[in-house]
């Protein structure tokens, strides 16, 4: 009698052992479960998030194609960009940008510039841009240069042209001039922090005076919108009459330009797309 009990009470302990270990078991499947469902959770928030794009941040390409703004340019601005094809234009090296949806569009291949086979001194130019997509760890602003230096025949190239640097909507800064390479320490200066998002078109105001040396900046968002200056450069020896060019810093970015336009010695000497007080 004895050996039956103790063999019913060990098949009771041998049914809890298994449920315990089943429950345990579902227990674990369930924690799976939520670290994977919070996995994608992260994964999905980091995807859609906006993107950080100063120098050094890292980028995850999601910008959506989007067609070239269609806003209007102020009266007076000649288009140096007809939205179908490259005339006019410089590309260093070759092969770097295409059109595309009557936009000017950089492949990624590499550091360089596409610029303006015109020289300008004293100008306005006024542009729509957006930033599309980074390779990882390969994230960058998009840039636009003034006071160039224009290749002479076969020579080497400087590096930029060896212009001055604003990074596009955000206002960051860089000159490249021979003897310089730097941040322009106490050349440039902040009047406003842009608001605008890098990933959705901007419309940029760039106004250039080489006898004075001097170049303000302006940005809109959406393009249309009014603008608010961000950020001025002002140093009387870098004043030049060259190209202005578009940027490519590094591999692996894709930037969108449009509606590209100029006004040689503007009859205005202010920033015209800027809401006035």
């Amino acid at each position: 009698m004895n050996i039956w009990r103790s063999r019913e009470k060990g098949a009771v302990i041998a049914k809890q052992v298994v449920r315990g270990g089943y429950m345990r078991w579902m227990l674990l499947m369930c924690g799976v479960c939520v670290a994977m469902l919070a996995g994608v959770a992260r994964l999905d928030m980091a995807q859609n998030a906006p993107p950080t794009t100063g120098q050094g941040a890292t980028a995850v390409p999601t910008s959506q194609p989007t067609p070239a703004p269609q806003a209007p340019l102020p009266a007076g601005m000649t288009r140096l960009f007809d939205g179908k094809t490259l005339a006019g234009w410089r590309e260093i090296p070759p092969n770097q940008w295409i059109v595309k949806d009557g936009a000017l569009v950089s492949l990624g291949k590499g550091r360089g510039v596409i610029a303006t086979q015109g020289q300008y001194g004293k100008y306005r130019i006024i542009f729509d841009v957006r930033h599309v997509s980074a390779a990882p760890k390969r994230n960058h602003a998009a840039c636009v240069l003034f006071f160039c230096t224009n290749p002479v025949g076969d020579r080497k190239p400087l590096d930029a042209l060896g212009g001055v640097q604003f990074q596009v909507p955000q206002g960051y800064t860089w000159d490249y001039r021979p003897g310089k390479n730097n941040s322009g320490k106490g050349l440039f200066k902040s009047i406003a922090k842009s608001k605008a998002d890098p990933w959705q078109w901007s419309r940029v105001e760039l106004l250039v005076d080489d006898e004075l040396g001097t170049a303000r900046l302006a940005v809109a968002q959406p393009p249309g919108a009014p603008a608010i200056e961000i950020g001025r450069f002002k140093d009387a020896t870098a004043g030049k009459k060259g190209p202005f060019a578009i940027q490519m810093h590094n591999a692996g970015l894709v930037d969108e330009y449009a509606n590209i336009a100029i006004e040689e010695d503007p009859k205005v000497d202010d920033l015209i797309t800027v809401q006035k007080q």
